[in-house]
């Protein structure tokens, strides 16, 4: 068993000292000018008190000025929440779950009226289209938009594909194509048919990409290739081989859990399992693309609640998430010009926000996307996200000011990277993170790169970084190109089937130290671009299972242990 990464340097004392306030802090009532309540029992016309509570989120937020309480009652609000004033320090707004109700704030609508179509497919009217940003759900279950080769196994993380014959080359936008000789089926791709494409030539695989089908033959789709920046495609063209699916067309919708939806008759269509007409209000579809937006909003909190297909805005200042469930906040199709599917399930912006012990989880794109200054995102469970393989990640810290702290969250089971980290002065500290690389290849639990950073690593479980094809460039601590300015210590890096560290070009004022390296392919690894070198890389007291450590670093005192099980369990030693 490999051991916690707890601080050595904090004595025990004042750690508990400091864990009774915070405790006190947190129980202790903040004043507060009047106390309302919601239930969809309720009526707008009440007064909003416990006995006579108005109906609607909407009746609510325009009420609560700062210092007020709204505690909403168990039941599905399938209503945006967007509070009409701030709070203010000491004095905020809250929105919070009844204790011991389940409270849902849904961007879904529930559907009723199923008939039957053709087979075992059945259709609903629905009078919205959200475009590529349209998402159905059976139950809890996500479902695919009908797709060739189907998803036979309903795990986004197995991508159900087949391997391309052939291509059109990098330097192809227009006219782009691919081929696949055994054939596709014969249908119009081109009415409303994209297909994904992952292409892992060696050297490359950073990312997938989706494009609109604009003809097709019995062994060929064509599509335009305009990507920015370019090496979306040079990088990764159809020649080149990788593996594809096509979808979006109502005639591969042919298997249970499949949708498709016609925007020019605004009709539904859906297939569950064993062929059965839908049953009413079991099937819902995205209706908003938020269900949180407290956008121009300061000093706003909600609390112990859950949101359910919808993305949570957050921008001013000292805004707060807390003990809040966030499940498949963004969906998109992702047929986008950049590596960024644009779609997130928290985008924080402004200033001093916090994301407190929430579970955040499933979706396209990025899970928590930090743009916003001194941001603290700490004890949240962060997984299940990038389900499209482009450069997106569970928690991207990105395009903001900086000073984020990223401490004590579970951040497991990325396409791409789990934490991508390019702002400065943050600090990630205390996280168990695993399973990046599901999709995308040539990334890692944490990457960064160039700088100057001034970014703190320290006290992180990295481990379980396996790519998804036969690259196997899954790393722990991904420090890549011209990275300058970072502290990487005390770290616990295992299990990665590329390097525990891996720096590459003019890596500048770097610290490894202290940190354990274990049963990685090898403790570092650095791709010395021609015409680069490190520069003050200090790797320091480390301890690894090889001896490979980087030879252009200044090496002092770091440890090799050969033995196969050198560690003493936590509950022994």
């Amino acid at each position: 068993m490999l051991p916690n990464p707890k601080s050595p340097l904090i004595p025990d004392r004042i750690l508990f000292v400091v864990a009774l306030w915070a405790l006190a802090t947190i129980s202790t009532p903040l004043s507060h000018a009047a106390e309302y309540f919601v239930s969809p029992n309720g009526n707008d016309a009440n007064p909003g008190t416990e006995s006579q509570p108005w109906r609607t989120l909407a009746a609510a937020s325009q009420v609560l000025v700062a210092g007020d309480i709204c505690t909403l009652r168990a039941g599905v609000y399938e209503e945006l929440l967007r509070p009409a004033n701030s709070g203010t320090a000491g004095s905020p707004i809250i929105f919070r779950g009844y204790p011991g109700e389940e409270v849902v704030i849904t961007a879904m609508q529930a559907l009723t009226g199923w008939e039957q179509d053709e087979g075992l497919v059945y259709r609903v009217g629905v009078d919205w289209d959200l475009g590529q940003k349209n998402f159905v759900l059976h139950g809890e279950t996500a479902c695919d938009l009908a797709r060739w080769p189907n998803n036979t196994d309903q795990d986004p993380w197995t991508l159900d594909s087949l391997r391309n014959t052939g291509g059109s080359d990098g330097d192809e936008i227009d006219n782009a194509y691919l081929d696949y000789t055994p054939g596709i089926p014969d249908f119009d791709w081109a009415q409303g048919g994209s297909i994904f494409f992952y292409g892992d030539r060696p050297g490359s695989g950073w990312t997938a990409w989706k494009a609109f089908i604009t003809g097709s033959s019995s062994s060929r789709v064509e599509f335009v290739l305009d990507k920015n920046p370019a090496w979306i495609r040079t990088a990764h063209p159809p020649a080149d081989g990788g593996e594809f699916f096509l979808e979006g067309i109502r005639a591969a919708l042919d298997y249970a859990n499949e949708w498709f939806f016609d925007s020019t008759t605004q009709t539904l269509y859906l297939q569950i399992p064993g062929g059965d007409r839908p049953a009413d209000g079991a099937v819902s579809m995205r209706r908003r693309i938020e269900t949180i937006d407290l956008r121009d909003r300061s000093y706003v909190e909600i609390h112990d609640l859950k949101v359910f297909g919808g993305e949570i805005l957050i921008s001013g200042n000292n805004n707060r998430l807390y003990r809040v469930t966030s499940h498949h906040g963004n969906r998109s199709r992702g047929v986008v010009t950049g590596f960024h599917a644009q779609s997130r399930s928290v985008h924080i912006t402004g200033n001093d926000h916090a994301i407190e012990k929430c579970d955040i989880g499933f979706g396209s794109g990025s899970g928590v996307w930090d743009s916003g200054s001194n941001t603290i995102i700490t004890n949240n469970y962060l997984h299940d996200f990038n389900y499209l393989g482009d450069y997106d990640a569970i928690v991207m810290v990105r395009d903001g000011g900086g000073g984020t702290k990223l401490t004590h969250n579970t951040i497991t089971r990325a396409g791409r990277d789990a934490i991508q980290m390019v702002t400065t002065d943050n600090e990630v500290a205390y996280n168990d993170v695993s399973y990046s690389n599901l999709i995308a290849d040539d990334c890692a639990l944490f990457y960064t790169l160039g700088g100057p950073r001034r970014i703190e690593i320290h006290h992180n479980w990295f481990h379980d970084a396996y790519s998804h094809g036969s690259k196997e460039k899954a790393a722990g601590i991904y420090l890549d190109n011209d990275a300058n300015g970072f502290d990487v210590h005390h770290n616990v890096v295992w299990n990665t089937e590329w390097s525990g560290v891996q720096i590459n070009w003019d890596g500048t004022d770097i610290n490894i130290y202290n940190n354990t390296l274990w049963n990685n392919s090898q403790v570092m690894g650095a791709w010395h671009k021609e015409g680069t070198a490190f520069s003050n890389v200090k790797v320091y007291n480390n301890i690894g299972d090889n001896g490979a450590w980087e030879p252009q670093s200044d090496k002092q005192n770091n440890l090799t242990l050969l033995s196969e099980d050198p560690f003493i369990a936590a509950d022994v030693g």
